[in-house]
């Protein structure tokens, strides 16, 4: 069973009461004294005769805990369904502390304050690890789950439409982050647009409630919205998927950088435990949508249609893109967006914040 945290403050309890060491059993026993002198009361064996060899104890495992951030979609919350619900986690000598977020930006708040040590964000966060915020160790996805919604009331049918009308966005986002790229595209500005900052259940339920002409937001929400105002009332503008090749939209793992610098061997094994998770997943969706809506409470029919806008990336093709610059590319781009829109001032190389050892030695034998 997994279990639920309601809230950060229940992070505050002292790591070591966590931990616990697990006694494994010694191999190689039967090189102890009073096994020896058996052994020499027994006849001798045939000289053909096959020898036993004795095996080498096995190290004892640390538990330790990581606070988890994570978020109720197919991304964040299936590694924590799934890894818990098969032992992943725990093979690895892993306790984890899973904590519910909605949205990037408060994740790094908490990550600043000490309250969570890795989280699952999406691609409109990644600025605030240019900004030297975290560290990304790994990656979860490439994506088209951010969209623009318009009302059909509004008379919106294309980006230019969004001309003096309210959206609302949660801001520090990959939705704020799509909706910037349409503005772009329709040769407008933000200042153009009525933009209003709000939380995700705030921006879904201004568009149900027909408060806001549109919302930039990701599924599982996108799936929500259609059910509560039907297909036939959404006007969709775009996705992340408009903007390609010019930008990919990958979703990562980040490890706050004081975690990263006092417990690299933890993060490593992390990356090892997220790996198993991930290659499990992705030949096992079924399995992985059943167990996720279970732990979420976000219906099984939301979860499998968010898996129609996700190009999940398994162990072998995390290393392949870290190794080769693929990863490094698609950051440097998104990090041009950032300073379009002012989210940076100016670029950094992305391998300043990006940490691909733990990953790439996670897949190695």
């Amino acid at each position: 069973m997994v279990t639920r945290y309601k809230s950060i403050s229940k992070l505050t309890v002292t790591s070591a009461l966590f931990s616990v060491t697990l006694l494994l059993s010694a191999c190689g026993s039967n090189s102890s004294p009073t096994n020896a002198g058996n052994a020499a009361q027994t006849p001798a064996a045939p000289a053909t005769s096959a020898v036993s060899t004795p095996q080498p104890a096995k190290a004892e495992v640390k538990m330790e805990t990581i606070n988890f951030a994570y978020m109720p979609n197919m991304g964040g919350a299936a590694p924590v369904a799934l890894g818990e619900e098969k032992g992943f986690f725990k093979e690895e000598g892993i306790k984890l502390n899973p904590v519910k977020f909605l949205s990037g930006p408060p994740e790094f708040q908490a990550m600043a304050s000490g309250d969570i040590d890795i989280a699952y964000i999406g691609p409109g966060a990644a600025f605030l690890s240019a900004q030297g915020q975290g560290n990304i160790i790994g990656l979860v996805s490439l994506g088209k789950a951010d969209m623009v919604l318009a009302t059909k009331k509004s008379g919106i049918q294309e980006w230019k439409g969004l001309k003096g009308k309210t959206v609302g966005v949660p801001k520090g986002t990959s939705g704020e982050m799509v909706l910037n790229l349409g503005l772009e595209k329709a040769g407008l500005k933000p200042a153009d647009v009525n933009i209003v900052n709000m939380d995700v259940a705030g921006a879904v339920s201004a568009y149900v409630a027909g408060k806001v002409d549109a919302v930039a937001i990701w599924s599982p929400y996108t799936v929500e919205i259609e059910k509560q105002v039907g297909k036939e009332n959404i006007v969709k503008l775009g996705d992340n998927s408009s903007f390609y090749p010019d930008y990919s939209f990958p979703s990562s793992w980040v490890v706050s950088p004081k975690f990263l610098k006092e417990k690299p061997e933890l993060a490593e094994r992390f990356m090892k435990a997220m790996n198993k998770t991930t290659d499990y997943k992705i030949s096992h969706l079924d399995e992985a949508v059943k167990l996720t809506a279970t732990y979420t409470q976000v219906p099984e029919d939301s979860l499998k249609q968010e898996l129609d806008s996700i190009d999940w990336i398994d162990s072998k093709k995390q290393a392949e893109v870290f190794k080769d610059g693929t990863a490094k590319k698609w950051f440097d781009n998104l990090q041009k967006l950032f300073v379009d829109t002012g989210k940076v001032q100016s670029t950094v190389p992305s391998e300043k914040f990006m940490t691909t050892e733990p990953a790439i030695k996670a897949v190695q034998p």
